[in-house]
C-alpha cells in the first residue's frame, strides 16, 4: 500500500507523491508546480526519487538505526516520512494529503525548542530534525540555545574526524579569502570521544541547494566537464561566473592540501533565497572530517605518486584530474600553510598517537611541496611522480 503526500516548498505545492507504506520508498511522482521543485525545477520522477534517496539518512549509522527501531520503522525512509521529510537545510517537506498543515506549523527552526511538547498531525508523526541529516558520522540538531548547532560525534581514529575539521577551520582562516567557510570547534564528551561543532549556515531566509541538484537541474553541453557545467549553471542562476570560478578553484585545491577524500556532490553546494529562489552565495566550505588519512592504518609518510594514486570521491575519483580544472592557481597562498612540524603538534596535541601524527604531518609535507610546484606551473600527474621516484628524485 502507498500513501499519498503533497511535497511542499514552504506553502507552496511542488507535486503528488506517492510512498510505499511498506520500505518508505518512493513509488510515484507528479509535478504540480515546477519552478518550485528541486534540482531548479526539473522535477522528473528519477530525479525526485534520487533527491528522496539522498534525504535519507544513510543506513550505516548506529545511533540512527537505534532511532529508527524505536520509533517502529523499519527503514530510514519510512522514518523520514514519518518525520514529514522536514530538514534543518532547505523548506521542502512533504504534508499528508488529508491535512492541512502550513510551513509555520511544522517549520523545525521555529517549533525546535519545543518539539518534546509538538503535537503531531497524528500519531503515526514525530518531529525530529536529524531524520534527513546525511553523512556517516553519528551526528545530531541542539536545538536548545539561540542558534541551531550540529554536533558530530567522531568515535573512532581516536577522534580524528573532529580534529580534522578545526584543523580545516584553521587553514581557512590563516588564508584570508573572500570564500565562505565553516567554523568548528572540538569538545570531548564523557565517554572521551570527540565532537565537531557548528552553528548552522542555513536560516528561514537562506537554504542549502548541493551540488547534485544544481548539476541534474540541466543537461551538461556535450564539449563541457561537469565542474565547469557546475560554474556555469550558478552564474545563470545569479552568483558571478568568476567568483564563483575562484571559489570552485580554491575549495579544490584546499581539498588537494587537506587530501579530503569525500568533497561528493552533496558535501558542497549554493545558498539560495528561499523566497525569490535566486541563488545567494557558494555555500560555505564544510565537512572536511574525513580528511588527513584519518582512517589509516601505515605508519610511514606517503610518497608523492602514492599520494595522487589514492581514490577521492568529487566530480574525478582521482586529485590528479580534479586539479586539472583549476584555472586560477595562485586562488590559495602556500605561503599561509602551517610547517610540517606545526601539523604534528596540532595533531599530537589533539590526542593521536604520536606515530600517527608523524605520518599525517610527513605525508601533508609531500602535499604542500606538490602544491608548490603546481602553482609554479608544473602539471601533477601520477605517470610523472612514478617516473621521478624511480629516478630517485622525489623523495630526497
Amino acid at each position: 500500500m502507498t500513501e499519498a503526500y503533497i511535497l511542499k516548498h514552504k506553502d507552496e505545492n511542488c507535486a503528488g507523491l506517492s510512498i510505499e507504506n511498506s520500505d518508505g520508498s518512493l513509488s510515484d511522482y507528479i509535478s504540480m508546480h515546477k519552478s518550485s521543485a528541486p534540482f531548479l525545477g526539473n522535477d522528473s520522477r528519477e530525479l525526485v526519487k534520487k533527491w528522496w534517496l539522498a534525504r535519507c539518512v544513510p543506513a550505516s549509522r548506529k545511533m540512527m538505526q537505534r532511532v529508527i527501531r524505536l520509533s517502529k520503522c523499519e527503514t530510514s525512509g519510512q522514518y523520514l516520512a514519518k518525520n514529514l521529510a522536514l530538514s534543518m537545510t532547505d523548506c521542502y517537506w512533504i504534508c499528508p494529503v488529508e491535512t492541512d498543515l502550513r510551513w509555520d506549523s511544522v517549520n523545525l527552526r521555529k517549533i525546535g525548542p519545543g518539539i518534546g511538547e509538538k503535537i503531531p498531525y497524528h500519531s503515526a508523526s514525530t518531529y525530529d530534525p536529524n531524520a534527513s541529516l546525511g553523512g556517516q558520522m553519528e551526528k545530531y540538531w541542539d536545538l536548545t540555545g539561540p542558534d541551531p548547532i550540529l554536533v558530530k560525534t567522531a568515535g573512532g581514529h581516536f577522534g580524528q574526524q573532529a580534529l580534522n575539521e578545526l584543523f580545516a577551520t584553521e587553514i581557512h582562516r590563516a588564508q584570508e579569502q573572500i570564500f565562505p567557510y565553516v567554523t568548528y570547534s572540538v569538545r570531548k564528551t564523557e565517554d572521551g570521544d570527540l565532537q565537531s561543532l557548528c552553528k548552522a549556515f542555513t536560516s528561514d531566509t537562506r537554504e542549502l541547494i548541493p551540488a547534485m541538484e544544481v548539476l541534474d537541474s540541466e543537461k551538461r553541453h556535450n564539449d563541457e566537464s561537469l565542474y565547469d557545467s557546475y560554474i556555469r549553471i550558478c552564474s545563470k542562476n545569479g552568483i558571478e561566473k568568476n567568483y564563483i570560478s575562484d571559489y570552485m578553484d580554491y575549495q579544490t585545491i584546499a581539498d588537494f592540501v587537506l587530501s579530503n577524500t569525500d568533497e561528493h556532490l552533496m558535501n558542497f553546494g549554493v545558498l539560495r533565497d528561499p523566497e525569490t529562489l535566486h541563488f545567494i552565495d557558494a555555500a560555505p566550505i564544510f565537512d572536511s572530517g574525513n580528511a588527513m588519512f584519518f582512517s589509516e592504518i601505515r605508519r610511514e609518510p606517503y610518497k608523492s605518486y602514492e599520494l595522487l594514486a589514492r581514490k577521492i570521491t568529487s566530480f574525478h575519483d582521482t586529485e590528479e584530474a580534479m586539479l586539472r580544472h583549476v584555472k586560477n592557481r595562485l586562488i590559495f597562498r602556500a605561503d599561509a600553510l602551517p610547517s610540517a612540524q606545526e601539523v604534528r603538534d596540532f595533531y599530537a596535541n589533539g590526542g593521536i598517537p604520536e606515530e600517527k601524527a608523524v605520518f599525517i604531518a610527513g605525508s601533508y609535507e609531500k602535499k604542500v611541496q606538490l602544491l608548490t610546484e603546481f602553482q609554479a606551473g608544473k602539471t601533477i600527474s601520477l605517470y610523472y611522480e612514478k617516473q621521478r621516484c624511480k629516478k630517485g628524485l622525489s623523495e630526497q
